[in-house]
C-alpha cells in the first residue's frame, strides 16, 4: 500500500470511528487490559511462530502496532487456522490480525479497512507441462488448506473435481512435493515463503493468472463488535500516518524499488506523445465503450444471477456442514469416556469435554495442535521415561495397530497422575493412516473397589481362619467330656459311641471349613446346616438321657449333661452371631427411608416384655428418617438396646436415653443406660470380635453384637463410640452420613 492512500485512509477510519461509536469504546473497553487474537503457525511472512514457538509476522506486528495505538494489549493463541476462524465466530477470541474478506466470510465477520492486496498462484511439480490454464486444473486433484480463501475459491469458481484438503500449506506442499497430488492453490508470497523455508526445490509457481482470486486482507473481529472495529481502524490509520506501517512492510519485505520521474520530464512526455494519442483514442473507444457496455452489461447480469445461485448453494453446503460438525461435536460431549484424535505426526486434532474433565484442562484449545504424547504420556506411573516408539497410542498409527490397554498412567494437566483403561485405533484414508482414535477411561475408583474387595476377602479368611480355632477348641472340649463320661458311666457306651460318630462328624466339618477358605460362597451354608446340625443331635441327646435315664444318673452326671446341653446351645448362638457377621460383608445395603424414632420405639418394645416394660423407663427423642438398609438398622438397635437392658437389669437406676444430634453432614445417635458401665482405658476393645469387658456368668452374650453393630454402620459409612464409667452407666453411639434425600426430624409418637 503506497504512501499515496495514507491521508484518505487516515481522514476515512477517524471520521467512521468517531460517527460509529469510538466515543463508548472508552466505556467498554477502558476496563479491559488485553484483547486475545489467534495466529497461523505457517503463513509467512504474515503469520508464522518463531524458534521460541512465539507468534511472529507482518500481520502480527501490524495488528500489535494498530491495538497499542489505541491503548489495547493483545495475548496472542496459535492454532490451524479451521479452528481459530470458528472460534472467533463463536466468540472465544476477539480478533484474527489476517483474514481476507470474501462474501462468504462477510456474515461471519465485521472487517477493518483492508491494510493488504494478494494474488494467488498455481504451484506444481518442475517439468510439468500438461498444466497451462486454469481449465487443465478441472480433471487434477488441487489441494489447499481447510478453511483458507483458497478453498472458498475452488468452490465458488468450480476450478475442479478433485479438491483436496489439509490441516496446513505446509503439509499440502510436502505432499505436493512426495508426487501424491497434481498442484496446490494459495497466495503466491505465502507459497514461495513456505518452499524457501522448507527447502523444497522441485515445486514452482506456474505462469497462471488467477484474477478472481485477488484477496484484500484486513483485520477480522466477531459479527456486530463494532467498538472493537473502530477502535482497530483508528489504530490502524495511526500507524499507517506515522510511518510504523512502512517501517513494518520494510522489516518483512525489505526497501521496495521506486521509479520517479521529474514532473517537468511527465508534463512533456504526456503534451508530445501521450495527449495526441489520448484524443484520437478516446473518439473511437467512447464508440466502441458504448456498445461494449450494452453487451457486458447484458452479460454482467447473467453472471451476476448464476453466481448468486452459486452463492447459496454454497452456503446452504456450509450451512449443512456446519450443522454435521455440531452434531458430531454434541455426541462426542454426550459420552463419558475420554475421546481425542490426533494426526499422523501425534498431534491433537480433536477432543471431546470428557478428555477434558478427566486431564485437568479448561477448553479444548489446550490441547489441539499439541503432541499428545509428550502432554500425557511421557512417563510411566513411576516416573520412568515412556519412549514415543514404544506409546501404545503412537503404534496405532505409526503402524496401524489396534491397540487395548488395561491398565496404564495418563498425566493431567497439574502433572499429576490419573489410571486409565484405553483403546487406540488407526485412521483410515485410502488404506493410508493418517492418525488415531483414543477413548479412554478413569478407573480411579475401579482401583480403589478392587483394593476394598480385595481387604474384605482377607477379613473374611480371617474370620474363617478364627471360626476353625473356635471349633478345634470346642471339638477338644467335647472329646474330654466323652473320655469322662467312658470312665463315669458304662452304661452311657452308647452314648459314647454317639458322641465318637459326633465327633468324626465334626471333624468331617472341619475339613468342610478348610475347604470353605477357598471357595467362601459355601461357606454360609457349611455352617449354617452340617454344622450345627451336630450341636442339635447333642442337645437332643442329652435331653433325652436326662428324661429317659435319669434315674440311673447320680446327680455329677446329670450335672454333666446339662453343662454338655448348655454349651451346646452357647455354641449354637456363636455360630448364629458369626454367620450374621460374616454375612455384612457380602449382604447388598439397600437404601431406603427408615423412620428411626418408630424403629427404635419398636425394637424397645420387642426387647421388653410386660414386667421388664414397667420397670424400664425409655426416653425417645426426636429421631430423623434416613436413607439406610431397614433390615440392617433394626439389627443395630436390636443389639444396642438388648445391651443396654441386660447391663442395666442388676442397676437401681433402669433408665434408657435414646437421643440424636444433627450436624452439617451427619446424624449423631446415642443410647445411654445407668447399669453396669465399663472401664475407660477398654473402651477401643468394645467392638472387637470376642472382646467381653464382664464376666459371662455375670452378663451372659457371645462378645460379637457390637461387631455387628461396628460393621453395619461402617457398611452404612459411618463410625461407631462408646462411653462410660464402672458402676455409672454408658454411652453407645454411632453416625450415618446426610443423603440429599433425607427429610425433617420425625414426630410420631411411640
Amino acid at each position: 500500500m503506497g504512501k499515496e492512500y495514507v491521508p484518505l485512509l487516515v481522514l476515512l477510519c477517524l471520521w467512521g470511528g468517531r460517527l460509529s461509536g469510538a466515543g463508548n469504546a472508552d466505556s467498554l473497553y477502558s476496563h479491559r487490559q488485553f484483547i486475545t487474537i489467534a495466529s497461523e503457525p505457517d503463513y509467512p511472512p504474515y503469520c508464522i511462530v518463531d524458534e521460541n514457538g512465539m507468534a511472529d509476522g507482518f500481520s502480527i506486528d501490524l495488528f500489535k502496532a494498530a491495538a497499542g495505538a489505541v491503548g489495547l494489549d493483545v495475548r496472542i493463541k496459535i492454532g490451524l487456522w479451521d479452528i481459530i476462524r470458528q472460534d472467533l465466530a463463536a466468540g472465544r477470541i476477539d480478533a484474527l490480525p489476517l483474514v481476507g474478506r470474501t462474501p462468504e466470510r462477510e456474515a461471519l465477520y465485521d472487517f477493518t479497512l483492508p491494510y493488504l492486496s494478494l494474488h494467488g498462484a498455481v504451484f506444481a511439480r518442475k517439468g510439468r507441462t500438461d498444466i497451462r490454464s486454469v481449465s487443465d486444473l478441472r480433471d487434477k486433484e488441487v489441494v489447499v488448506m481447510k478453511g483458507d480463501n483458497a478453498e472458498e475459491f475452488l468452490l465458488r469458481e468450480n476450478i475442479t473435481d478433485h479438491m483436496i484438503t489439509t490441516h496446513t500449506f505446509e503439509e499440502a506442499f510436502r505432499k505436493l512435493a512426495a508426487g501424491e497430488h497434481d498442484a496446490v492453490v494459495t497466495q503466491r508470497i505465502t507459497g514461495l515463503r513456505l518452499l524457501e523455508n522448507m527447502g523444497i526445490r522441485s515445486v514452482e509457481p506456474l505462469d497462471i493468472r488467477l484474477p478472481a482470486f485477488r484477496q484484500d486482507f484486513c483485520f477480522a473481529v466477531q459479527k456486530g463488535d463494532t467498538t472493537l472495529l473502530n477502535l482497530l481502524n483508528e489504530g490502524l490509520s495511526v500507524v499507517i500516518a506515522d510511518g510504523t506501517f512502512d517501517e513494518i512492510r520494510l522489516k518483512w519485505f525489505g526497501p521496495a524499488i521506486k521509479e520517479e520521474l521529474d514532473l517537468r520530464d511527465m508534463i512533456r512526455i504526456a503534451l508530445t506523445f501521450i495527449l495526441p494519442f489520448l484524443v484520437v483514442f478516446s473518439i473511437a473507444a467512447v464508440v466502441f465503450l458504448r456498445r461494449e457496455v450494452r453487451r457486458k452489461t447484458r452479460r454482467l447480469n447473467t453472471e451476476v444471477s448464476e453466481h448468486k445461485k452459486t452463492l447459496q448453494s454454497l452456503r446452504k453446503q456450509q450451512l449443512l456442514l456446519e450443522e454435521s460438525r455440531g452434531q458430531l461435536q454434541l455426541i462426542l460431549n454426550s459420552t463419558a469416556e475420554g475421546i481425542f484424535g490426533v494426526d499422523s505426526n501425534g498431534k491433537c486434532i480433536f477432543c471431546n469435554e470428557a478428555s477434558l474433565r478427566i486431564l485437568g484442562y479448561d477448553n479444548d484449545t489446550e490441547l489441539i495442535g499439541k503432541d499428545m504424547h509428550r502432554l500425557i504420556h511421557h512417563s510411566r506411573e513411576d516416573k520412568t521415561p515412556y519412549p514415543a516408539e514404544n506409546c501404545p497410542v503412537a503404534r496405532a498409527f505409526l503402524h496401524g495397530e489396534e491397540v487395548h490397554v488395561e491398565e496404564d498412567v495418563f498425566w493431567r494437566s497439574d502433572n499429576t497422575p490419573v489410571p486409565v483403561d484405553y483403546w487406540s485405533y488407526p485412521i483410515r484414508k485410502d488404506k493410508r493412516v493418517e492418525g488415531s482414535v483414543t477413548t479412554f477411561f478413569d478407573i480411579t475408583d475401579r482401583r480403589k473397589l478392587v483394593s476394598e474387595l480385595r481387604g474384605a476377602e482377607k477379613e473374611l479368611r480371617a474370620l474363617a481362619d478364627n471360626l476353625e480355632k473356635k471349633v478345634n477348641e470346642r471339638t477338644a472340649e467335647l472329646e474330654g467330656k466323652v473320655r469322662e463320661l467312658d470312665k463315669s458311666q458304662k452304661a452311657m457306651l452308647y452314648m459314647v459311641e454317639d458322641l465318637n460318630e459326633l465327633t468324626r462328624e465334626l471333624r468331617t466339618e472341619q475339613e468342610k471349613l478348610e475347604y470353605s477358605n477357598k471357595e467362601l460362597e459355601s461357606f454360609s451354608y457349611s455352617v449354617s446346616h452340617d454344622l450345627r446340625a451336630p450341636l442339635r443331635a447333642i442337645d437332643g441327646f442329652s435331653k433325652f438321657l436326662l428324661e429317659d435315664y435319669s434315674e440311673r444318673l447320680d446327680a455329677e452326671g446329670q450335672r454333666l449333661l446339662k453343662v454338655i446341653k448348655e454349651n451346646a446351645r452357647k455354641m449354637d448362638k456363636l455360630i448364629s452371631d458369626l454367620l450374621s457377621l460374616s454375612r455384612l460383608s457380602r449382604t447388598e445395603v439397600r437404601l431406603t427411608r427408615v423412620d428411626m424414632r418408630q424403629l427404635a420405639a419398636s425394637v424397645f418394645n420387642e426387647q421388653t416384655m410386660a414386667d421388664a416394660g414397667e420397670s424400664f423407663n425409655l426416653t425417645l427423642g426426636d429421631l430423623p428418617v434416613v436413607l439406610a438398609d431397614p433390615a440392617l438398622m433394626k439389627q443395630v438397635w436390636e443389639n444396642l438396646i438388648s445391651n443396654a437392658i441386660k447391663y442395666s437389669s442388676k442397676s437401681r437406676t433402669k433408665k434408657i436415653e435414646i437421643a440424636c444430634v444433627e450436624n452439617d453432614e451427619t446424624f449423631q445417635f446415642s443410647i445411654r443406660d445407668y447399669g453396669a458401665g465399663f472401664e475407660k482405658k477398654y473402651k477401643n476393645k468394645l467392638f472387637g470380635v470376642f472382646q467381653r469387658l464382664h464376666k459371662a456368668a455375670d452378663y451372659p452374650g457371645t462378645g460379637i453384637g457390637l461387631s455387628i453393630v461396628q460393621r453395619i454402620i461402617a457398611r452404612h459409612g459411618g463410625e461407631v463410640w462408646a462411653e462410660g464409667d464402672v458402676n455409672k452407666g454408658a454411652v453407645f453411639g454411632f453416625s450415618l452420613p446426610k443423603k440429599a434425600e433425607e427429610t425433617q426430624p420425625g414426630t410420631h409418637p411411640i
